[in-house]
């Protein structure tokens, strides 16, 4: 307990328009000076209390007290027990009571005591819970919350208890500063007296009803801002000011003018408003958690619409420029000038939160809070209540909730406002907050017809046609807001990182820059890449020369037989004696106790032959088992006699392929950059092009068009680790990080940049932040789990095995990990039992353990850099923006150009991308193999440092290299590790699935990302992931139970043909590279599956119909069907196969339209849906299974081609999206 400054009892209020009948017998002003009684707990925090002009009875710099109950209140002690002054009142005492309050939370239906004395079981002396003397509370509604009074009698007859409970039918509003009041008198049941800002409420008793009986009365304290349990549930949170207790009742009048209030001005007038635009405001202040309009809100942000249609407002971006949560709920409002003709027209509101529309002040159709989640029962009989307005009304979609009325119009000008609330909130539990689709609508006059209300010239129709191209151009155009938001906020940072770039800069000039080497002879170059790699062909080709004059080799003959012998012990960076015997410099060296284990040419000389032939027990190699033959020791000595020669690479190939041609080239080029084939018009505009720039123009075309972003984000999703749930967490799942990193990769973010901002871990978990990233549920050290993901993403230092003991094949240790781990977490981390293996386990088996633990559970690690072998700690001292941040430490450390690993593991990340195998051959574990290319690595990242760390310069680099660009050889199964020709590289599942819907012209019509899509569950439990427009949008719609009517069944069938190809729906740990070995289920699915009927079936949605249409010669579609799909012209022999084929019926393929089927249109009716709020109600898992049916079925086929003819076109596309050259870069 912790005494306020003293203890005092004020004699008389200080200004005239807060005067009473009587002085107070305790009285808290909360403006610094003494007052009664002692904090419990933290102490409340000073605030603004009520002040002028809005409270003109207050001076200027009034304040208040912030309380937050159930971690801090006050105890003001019983007389009987220390205290100054007697608080019990008794039969014929009236108690009195007033104070000003602000809201800060207080949930529908929750209890929240302000002040009570007695009830406090547990909390002081055993007192009985029947010990109410009084108390005043606040209970939650939708609107605000009631006041309240409570008190327990005591008949002194029978000594019986009873509860008397009295709530206001007024409820005090939930935003702004008000003034509460109550009387009451012991013994007189209808004493009670309230009032509500100045005015006198009425209210109803409960429970035990009004009595005349005395009240329970003995020494329990008096505690303000909790009560009875002083649990969150039970307490105020809130601001108060100027509470006082009375022994005496209050004259009315000078309660009435106690609530002195001037409104501020409108936050929007017809003067602020353009002519012809709709204002859009955005207040995220002002706005109290709880249900109902805000009474004050203060707008935050604005901008300008044509009409009133609104699906969604400019996100919020906040530091470097990264997704921020905005206030939940926040208020949103649309204002214009609307010009209407005379005469009675239809309006239509329509919106997802609580809603309303004015005219001229007076409101004119309303829509209440939507309800929260029913457990899944909400019958799906209710959707079958819905608007039908006309013959193309646009029915109402999933979540959102419409009415509709009758305006009268004398005709001219009308001031519309349109307000919502985006998001809700019932006590603690929020929804998602989102606009839905928010609309006015009218429907003039004498029409059926309705459109957005519209303040200008312009006019959408508002169905279903109008409002898909409407929210299509408004999307672009916040798109292009979003955009320019980031960009500011990142030039408000600018001046520390153009310190970084300078210190970039200042680092590069220090060191030694790599020498770029003459260019071998007969070799061809387009930049110094090639330098690089033709010198490396010629050096091993001289040791590949070496070793085929030799009648031993190496590969055939030492490699296996090292493998098999001793590799065991002496391979990776923990070898036994420090000797490497799968590394030629290791063998040359020695280990730590001895010289070079062979001389080259000397075999009788080396101590790799005097070990494997001692009879030493203590010498001998191998210690254990059977001692290498006769013919394996003679075979060794041969080699070292005949010079040791150790190729580096197994490849006996050393002339490069020439350069590929150039629409092999433009394939290539434009699935590696865009993650999709290329166009007929972009096909056509590449070979327009000069044919000395064309390729130089394509790449730089490709670099800056936006799906770049696309095609890399299936790349980080699995690097990182992105594994959002949208019902449910479950084990490692992630917040829905992945916009940020498409936003990302939009902005074309520098490399340090963007690791840092992943590092901070800042903006919103749960709608797009990095802050999301930090998230790991159900892991019982999460951020040793992001430590591992952020070690190999960006190090290459693999730690998965040190989550619970030391590393077996690596350096790290498990303190390394726990001290990245605190980092992350900017505190002293201990580790749970739970991460650790047990001493005991280690030894059962008698054997000697594999693993070493040299962390005991409990133990206690502090953060630290563990890295001081790539970068000196001090350099984060004068690098880091925040050094005394650990999260900003690290980001320094990490991506400091003094640690060249990271400009390293990047460019070879975006090297293996676009070569098919890293400079480094394992991605994230850079201790199982050196680079194939050191010099060229080193070149690459200085490079990398010098552009700002700029992925696409290095990608330029490498595109615009003659080892990019040469023809691959068929007959490889992976890039030669010298570069000297590609191998066909799979296509990852994303490039395939994109590149059939974007070839083909088939739409990527699939539903929502989500389970929730009417957004009646709480934010923690359900998100939603959008409608996809490319295959990274998925995810894993699993649910923990399998309930089969929540199933998306085109979202699986699209989802199980990228599974196929190595995609992860759910990515519980990170992955670099996926797996590319063909199986059976490949052809099966991709040619078989729901997918291939959509992509085949030529309906009128689809492209190929299209094209089918065209008054062209049946051999010219068939070349253009070919560079569609294929990027090249067709053989002559495919070519006769497919006008063969194709011809019978080709000049009757087109049916008239006259003669075209037609078919009766039905009643338009609204599509009923399936989601969380009635997955549970029987008919929902019947409409689920004939959504199933719907989605194999697919779109019918059009009904302009020729049946038959159709069918051979069919076959035609099927023969071409199946075959073997479809999923291969060529």
């Amino acid at each position: 307990m912790t005494s306020i400054t003293g203890i005092a009892i004020a004699l008389l209020l200080m200004t005239s328009t807060l005067a009473v009948a009587a002085e107070p017998i305790l009285e808290w002003r909360f403006d610094g000076d003494s007052s009664p009684g002692a904090w419990l707990g933290k102490f409340g925090t000073p605030d603004d209390g009520p002040r002028p002009p809005k409270y003109p009875g207050f001076n200027a710099t009034n304040s208040a007290m912030s309380f937050t109950g159930h971690e801090g209140s006050i105890e003001i002690k019983d007389h009987e027990r220390g205290g100054f002054t007697n608080v019990r009142f008794g039969l014929g005492d009236t108690f009195g009571f007033e104070t000003w309050v602000k809201l800060r939370s207080t949930g529908r239906g929750q209890v929240a005591y302000v002040v009570g004395k007695g009830r406090h079981p547990k909390h002081g002396e055993d007192f009985p819970e029947t010990n109410q003397n009084y108390a005043v509370r606040f209970q939650g509604t939708d609107t605000g919350a009631q006041f309240g009074f409570l008190f327990t009698s005591q008949d002194p007859k029978t000594g019986k208890f009873a509860w008397h409970r009295w709530w206001s039918d007024t409820t005090v509003p939930p935003s702004g500063w008000h003034h509460v009041a109550l009387q009451y008198t012991y013994g007189k049941a209808d004493s009670l007296i309230a009032w509500i800002d100045g005015k006198q409420v009425n209210g109803k008793w409960d429970l035990e009803g009004k009595t005349d009986l005395p009240p329970v009365q003995n020494p329990d304290d008096l505690i303000i801002g909790t009560g009875f349990t002083h649990s969150e549930s039970s307490s105020f949170s809130g601001w108060l000011d100027s509470l006082a207790i009375y022994r005496t009742g209050f004259d009315p009048a000078e309660i009435a003018a106690r609530y002195q209030y001037i409104p501020p001005p409108p936050a929007v007038t017809r003067e602020m408003i353009p002519p012809g635009r709709v204002l859009v405001q955005i207040s995220e202040k002002g706005v109290p958690e709880a249900q109902g309009w805000p009474d004050e809100p203060q707008v935050t942000e604005s901008y300008l619409e044509d009409v009133f249609g609104f699906f969604a407002v400019p996100h919020k971006y906040v530091s470097t420029g990264v997704r921020a949560d905005r206030k939940n709920p926040s208020h949103f409002r649309a204002s214009a000038i609307v010009t209407l003709p005379k005469g009675k027209h239809r309006l239509l509101l329509r919106g997802r939160g609580t809603s309303r529309l004015l005219i001229d002040g007076k409101k004119v159709l309303d829509n209440g809070p939507r309800s929260f989640d029913s457990g899944g029962h909400t019958p799906l009989a209710v959707q079958d209540d819905y608007l039908d307005l006309g013959p193309d009304f646009r029915f109402v979609p999933p979540g959102n909730r419409d009415a509709w009325c009758e305006f009268e119009s004398s005709g001219g000008e009308h001031f519309v406002i349109l307000e919502t609330m985006l998001g809700n909130i019932k006590g603690k539990l929020k929804q998602r907050p989102e606009l839905g689709e928010t609309v006015a609508a009218i429907s003039l006059e004498g029409s059926d017809s309705w459109s957005l209300l519209s303040p200008g010239e312009r006019q959408v129709a508002y169905n279903d046609t109008g409002w898909a191209l409407y929210a299509a151009e408004r999307q672009a155009w916040l798109n292009d807001v979003n955009t320019a938001a980031r960009s500011a906020c990142r030039e408000a940072n600018s001046d520390y990182w153009n310190k970084r770039r300078k210190a970039a800069a200042d680092w590069l000039a220090s060191v030694e820059p790599v020498s770029i080497p003459p260019l071998a002879d007969g070799f061809p170059a387009n930049n110094e890449i090639d330098h690089f790699i033709a010198a490396r062909i010629a050096t091993v080709a001289r040791d590949a020369s070496q070793n085929q004059q030799s009648d031993v080799d190496y590969f055939k003959d030492i490699q296996p037989l090292l493998e098999n012998r001793c590799y065991d012990c002496h391979q990776g960076v923990k070898a036994a004696g420090g000797l490497r015997m799968d590394d030629h410099a290791s063998m040359l060296l020695g280990g730590d106790t001895e010289g070079a284990a062979l001389v080259q040419g000397q075999a009788d000389d080396s101590p790799l032959i005097s070990r494997i032939t001692s009879q030493d027990k203590d010498v001998k190699m191998p210690p254990k088992g059977d001692p290498l033959s006769h013919n394996e020791v003679a075979l060794l000595k041969r080699w070292i006699n005949d010079g040791a020669v150790w190729p580096q690479f197994n490849v006996k190939t050393f002339e490069p392929t020439p350069l590929a041609d150039d629409l092999v080239f433009l394939r290539r080029v434009t699935l590696d950059t865009v993650g999709v084939t290329p166009t007929e018009a972009e096909i056509n505009a590449f070979l327009s092009d000069s044919p000395e720039n064309r390729r130089a123009n394509a790449i730089d075309r490709l670099l800056s068009d936006s799906r770049w972003a696309d095609h890399w984000m299936g790349y980080w999703l699995d690097v990182l680790a992105e594994n959002p749930n949208i019902i449910n967490p479950t084990l490692n799942n992630t917040g829905p990080f992945r916009w940020w990193l498409y936003e990302s990769l939009l902005d074309n973010k520098p490399a340090d940049l963007f690791v840092t901002e992943l590092i901070r871990m800042e903006g919103s978990e749960r709608f797009g932040g990095p802050a999301g990233f930090g998230t790991a549920s159900q892991n019982d050290l999460p951020m040793a789990a992001k430590g591992i993901i952020i070690s190999s993403a960006f190090l290459g230092v693999e730690m998965k095995c040190a989550r619970c003991h030391d590393a077996p094949a690596h350096i790290s240790k498990q303190e390394d990990l726990l001290q990245l781990a605190a980092l992350l977490k900017q505190e002293t981390i201990q580790l749970p039992s739970t991460s650790s293996v047990p001493p005991g386990r280690l030894h059962q088996t008698g054997r000697k353990p594999l693993i070493e633990v040299t962390l005991n559970p409990g133990a206690e690690v502090e953060p630290a850099w563990p890295f001081q072998r790539y970068c000196d700690e001090t350099v984060a001292d004068v690098l880091a923006e925040h050094p005394n941040n650990s999260r900003d430490r690290l980001a320094a450390l990490i991506t400091a150009p003094q640690n060249e690993r990271f400009a390293q593991v990047m460019v070879n990340r975006v090297w293996q991308r676009l070569m098919g195998r890293g400079l480094v051959e394992n991605l994230s574990d850079w201790e199982k193999g050196g680079p194939s290319h050191p010099e060229l690595l080193r070149w690459l990242s200085q490079q990398f440092i010098a552009s700002g760390y700029d992925v696409k310069a290095v990608s330029r680099l490498i595109l615009s290299s003659h080892a990019y660009q040469r023809a691959t050889d068929p007959q490889l199964t992976e890039t030669s590790p010298l570069y000297v020709s590609p191998a066909p590289r799979r296509l990852t599942a994303e490039q395939i699935v994109d590149s059939a819907f974007h070839a083909t012209g088939t739409p990527f019509d699939l539903e929502e990302v989500s389970l929730d899509i009417d957004s009646v569950r709480e934010i923690k439990n359900s998100i939603t992931l959008g409608k996809p427009r490319r295959s990274w949008m998925l995810a894993s719609t699993s649910n923990e139970r399998d309930r089969p009517s929540l199933g998306l069944p085109r979202v699986t069938a699209v989802a199980s043909v990228l599974r196929a190809y190595g995609w992860r729906g759910a990515r519980q740990d990170p992955r670099s590279e996926r797996d590319t070995e063909p199986n059976i289920l490949q052809p099966a699915i991709l040619g078989n599956g729901v997918m291939s009927i959509w992509l085949t079936r030529l309906s009128d949605r689809h492209g190929m119909t299209q094209l089918a249409l065209e008054d062209q010669p049946v051999e010219q579609l068939v070349d253009r069907m070919f560079l569609r799909l294929l990027t090249r012209e067709p053989s002559p022999a495919e070519r006769e196969l497919y006008v063969r084929y194709l011809s019978a019926g080709y000049d009757t393929r087109v049916i008239p339209i006259s003669d075209r089927f037609e078919p009766t249109p039905g009643k338009r009716e609204r599509v009923r849906y399936v989601s969380w709020s009635n997955h549970v109600d029987g008919p929902a898992n019947t409409l689920a299974q004939q959504n199933e049916i719907a989605a194999r079925r697919g779109d019918p086929a059009t009904n302009a081609l020729n049946n038959d003819w159709r069918l051979r076109m069919e076959d035609v596309l099927w023969a071409m999206l199946n075959a073997p050259e479809w999923i291969y870069t060529p």
